[in-house]
């Protein structure tokens, strides 16, 4: 759902050696499974470091999806998926398009190469100090307001972005806000049976 990692730019060389084994890893998985990526806001132009994940950049997002579940009895009930970062205010979803320009990267990444990475560092830094597990206030209404625009009454919508693991189960609106993926050396483990169940896990070794 994107977010998977602090900072991952595809232009930007002082991001790769760190996801290196991750990238290794989710290529390897994707032999055995499918595996889709859907880009965020710290992780995009992604396609160069993977042959086997799908990667579904900004611009293909929302990604709709048939469910096939024994709860389902519609037979054409579908999800969204969504990092969470579209539907924006204009001029911040021209701001998010203008930084995945491959050129404009390009000169940025020459830029970070040159002052000894101190764009890569000053961001991953402040991803260190932020605090992921924060809580938006009345997110509900904003989680009413995101699910509209989707303009698919009855169907689920699943996002990334916000980090609050909200879930809203009604008759016109079923939404569902992730939580943050990995913090503070853990990571949680998902199961669907009749509910969604979230399970937090340690992490052995280093963060993703």
């Amino acid at each position: 759902m994107g977010d998977i990692f602090d900072l991952l730019i595809g232009e930007i060389s002082a991001t790769h050696e760190f996801a290196k084994p991750y990238i290794y890893l989710l290529e390897e998985l994707a032999q055995k499974i499918e595996i889709i990526y859907l880009e965020g806001n710290h992780d995009f132009n992604l396609s160069c470091f993977f042959e086997k994940v799908k990667i579904f950049p900004i611009k293909k997002q929302p990604l709709k999806l048939k469910l096939h579940t024994s709860e389902v009895k519609n037979e054409n009930s579908y999800i969204f998926l969504a990092h969470g970062d579209i539907f924006l205010s204009p001029c911040l979803q021209f701001a998010l398009k203008s930084l995945r320009n491959h050129y404009l990267l390009v000169f940025l990444n020459w830029i970070n190469q040159i002052s000894f990475h101190s764009i890569s560092n000053k961001i991953l830094k402040n991803q260190n100090q932020k605090n992921l597990f924060y809580k938006i206030k009345n997110f509900e209404i904003l989680a009413n307001k995101r699910y509209l625009k989707y303009n698919n009454l009855g169907s689920w919508v699943c996002e990334g972005h916000y980090h609050q693991n909200f879930i809203l189960n009604e008759k016109n609106i079923k939404y569902f806000n992730l939580s943050s993926f990995a913090h503070k050396e853990s990571f949680f483990l998902v199961e669907y049976k009749q509910e969604i169940e979230f399970r937090e896990q340690k992490l052995r070794g280093q963060n993703v």
